[in-house]
């Protein structure tokens, strides 16, 4: 699936579970940042298809490309399951889990940029909305949805601002 669908999905389930900042870091390593590995793919990809195939869209989004490593591969369970039992999180096993499951079934079933994953992102999207904007409510947030979202900006520029101090 395409890295955005793997975010927003990713951090509707870090909503749901109610995860801390630490534990939502790990969720987003699993969950998305997962998908770097293909950069570790991208060598054998040119030399198999030629850097020219890097550029050709068709030719990057066949299944059959030389795109994923051992991470997106059951294989991986020797590696992540060991690593959840010993940081005593179950966090990265579901994470992960989460992540192989949805390009499974999309390989197998819907198929790269399909109408499905579209509609996934879209209600993802808009459940992820709805338990962010129900919590801005109980916070005691009066206000609109246009407030909401305003509050939603300004705390995001100021985790990129943060992030611009280290």
């Amino acid at each position: 699936m395409l890295a955005l669908t793997h975010l927003i999905v990713t951090l509707l389930f870090i909503q749901i579970f109610l995860l801390d900042k630490n534990d939502a870091f790990v969720a987003l390593v699993f969950g998305v940042f997962i998908d770097l590995d293909h950069l570790m793919g991208l060598r054998d990809y040119t030399q198999a298809n030629g850097i020219k195939a890097v550029f050709d869209l068709d030719h990057l989004m066949n299944p059959g490309g030389h795109w994923k490593s051992f991470l997106h591969n059951p294989i991986a369970l020797g590696i992540v399951g060991p690593l959840a039992f010993a940081s005593r999180l179950a966090i990265p096993l579901v994470f992960w889990g989460l992540h192989v499951a949805m390009d499974i079934v999309q390989e197998g079933f819907l198929g790269q940029f399909s109408q499905a994953e579209a509609m996934l992102v879209f209600f993802s999207c808009a459940a992820l909305v709805s338990l962010r904007y129900a919590k801005y409510i109980e916070s005691g947030h009066g206000g609109t949805l246009l407030q909401y979202f305003r509050s939603e900006m300004s705390s995001t520029r100021n985790i990129l601002a943060a992030g611009q101090n280290y």
